[in-house]
C-alpha cells in the first residue's frame, strides 16, 4: 500500500522545525504535493538548523574520523540556519526505503522544486548535493550574518504541472 499524501507533509512539518521561512516552508509542500502527484514521494529529512545543530555535523568526520564528513559549512554558514534550506530524499512506495539510485526521480523532484524558485544542490559546481534544496533570494550566508533578509515571493498558486514539464 502506498504511502499517504498526508504522511509525507506530517513528516516534512515536524522535520523542518517551526523556524522556516514562511515562503520557503509553503513551496517545499507544494515541491512534495507535486511530486505525489507525479508518482514521487519525497520525504523532507531537515530543515532549520540551530547554530549548535550545525556544528555538530561539521564537527562529523573530522573529531570522529569513523563518520563520513556530511558538511563544510560551519554554525551560520549554512542556509540551513536561516530557514532558507531543505534537505530531502526520494522514498519507495511504502515510505520505508530511501531510494537513492532512481535519477529520473531525483531530476524531476528538482525541476518542480526549480519551477517554484528553489535552487537544486545537485547543480552546485563545488559540491554537488542532491537531497539539499535553498531558496535565498540571492542572498549569501554572510548577507545574512550581517542581518539582511531575503523578500520571497511564493510561487505555489502559480505553478501547473505544464510549466515544469517545460522546464526540463
Amino acid at each position: 500500500m502506498a504511502i499517504k499524501l498526508q504522511t509525507l507533509l506530517n513528516r516534512a512539518k515536524g522535520n523542518m522545525g517551526s523556524k522556516m521561512d514562511p515562503v520557503v516552508n509553503e513551496s517545499i509542500l507544494e515541491v512534495v504535493k507535486l511530486a505525489y502527484e507525479a508518482g514521487i514521494f519525497v520525504q523532507i529529512t531537515a530543515g532549520y538548523r540551530s547554530f549548535s545543530e550545525q556544528n555538530v555535523l561539521y564537527e562529523q568526520g573530522r573529531t570522529n574520523k569513523s563518520k563520513p564528513i556530511v558538511t563544510y559549512a560551519r554554525a551560520g554558514q549554512s542556509l540551513h540556519n536561516y530557514g532558507f534550506a531543505i534537505d530531502f530524499v526520494i522514498v519507495s512506495d511504502d515510505g520505508k526505503r530511501v531510494l537513492w539510485t532512481e535519477e529520473e526521480k531525483w531530476t524531476r523532484v528538482a525541476a518542480i522544486a526549480k519551477s517554484l524558485g528553489f535552487v537544486w544542490g545537485g547543480d552546485l559546481e563545488l559540491f554537488r548535493d542532491f537531497p539539499h534544496l535553498e531558496m535565498s533570494g540571492g542572498l549569501s550566508t554572510r548577507d545574512l550574518q550581517k542581518g539582511l533578509r531575503p523578500s520571497l515571493l511564493s510561487r505555489v498558486a502559480l505553478t501547473t504541472f505544464s510549466e515544469i514539464d517545460s522546464e526540463k
